[in-house]
This record gives C-alpha cells, structure tokens and sequence, in this order.
C-alpha cells in the first residue's frame, strides 16, 4: 500500500494523520502468508506521519480482526486485535554507507512514497496467536471418528486402543531395576 509523502518529504516537524479502512489485498497479492485466510477485511489503521530529519517516523495503531479455527474442535474463533507500529522510513539521500538496510523501511519513487505493506504485515503476522481455543474447556474432536465432542458423545471416550506394531513388546520379559 503506497502512500504519497511529498508533503512531508525535507520538512523536519510535519506530520499528517492516516485513518483509513483498507481491504487486505491493498497490501499486494500474496503478503500474508500463514494469516492469509484469517485476516478479515478491512483493516483499520489509525497512524501518524512525522518527518523527522532521517525521513518519516510512521507511529499509531492498527486494529484487525482475525478469524482462525479452534485448535481442538476447529471451530471459527474470531480474535479482535490492536497492534502498536513505529517505524522509521528512511531517506535514502540521509543515509550513511555503513548504515544497516532494512528492507521495506526506506522511501521510494524518488522519496515521494513510502510502502507501508512491510510494516503492516510484519506486525500482523507476528501477532498471530499461535493456539486459539473457543473455550477453555473445549473437548474437540473425537480421534475415531471426528464427532465434535462439544455437541454429543460419540461412545468412544478418552481410552485408545492399542497399536497392533507394540504387541511384541508385551511379550518381552525384562528384569525390572530395583534401586
């Protein structure tokens, strides 16, 4: 999603605010990756754009709502999230040689754009839950035969039959340790 910044651009002290919904795919074809298919649209982003002497300091929140399954029933849980930004876009003509490169950060077009894809997605993704239950009790499902434990008792309860590849083990006579 690139955003003009002419306005900013040379003017240590400016700022201008960003509010906007944006839908998903605003930020290019494939920029997701694992929250690809929970992010819900759109995304609202509430930021503000400082230039500084460096180039622009784009700081504020972003809030979006995930839809990702239960990790026991699979149930769709959706998950309300606001996420803190700062990142510095840097000018290109500011900067020294020996300064480390941060792909994504940096103004382009002839610092007349930033692209803030980078920023939102690095922030989306790593704010990923990485478990989410629709309720802490949640039974699942039933490893037999996939009933959903939540609405009914398939009979088959918590015991598991035995793997028929261990039953040679059973035979085994082996001196127990006493100690």
């Amino acid at each position: 999603m690139r955003v003009p910044v002419t306005d900013l651009v040379g003017h240590p002290g400016e700022t201008r605010p960003l509010v906007a919904a944006v839908g998903r795919d605003a930020f290019g074809e494939d920029p997701w990756g694992p929250a690809d298919e929970a992010i819900v649209d759109p995304l609202e982003l509430d930021l503000h754009l400082d230039s500084v002497v460096e180039g622009l300091l784009v700081r504020g929140t972003i809030d979006v709502q995930l839809e990702l399954p239960c990790a026991r029933c699979l149930a769709p849980q959706r998950a309300d999230r606001t996420l803190e930004v700062a990142e510095l876009f840097l000018d290109p003509t500011t900067r020294e040689d020996d300064d480390d490169e941060d792909p994504g950060y940096e103004l382009l077009d002839d610092r007349t754009a930033i692209d803030l894809t980078t920023m939102v997605r690095d922030a989306v993704v790593i704010d990923l839950p990485t478990r989410v239950l629709c309720r802490e009790d949640c039974a699942g499902l039933c490893p037999f035969c996939g009933t959903d434990r939540n609405d009914r008792d398939c009979g088959h309860g918590e015991e598991r039959p035995r793997d028929p590849r261990w039953d040679k083990l059973a035979d085994l006579d082996l001196p127990r340790e006493t100690g």
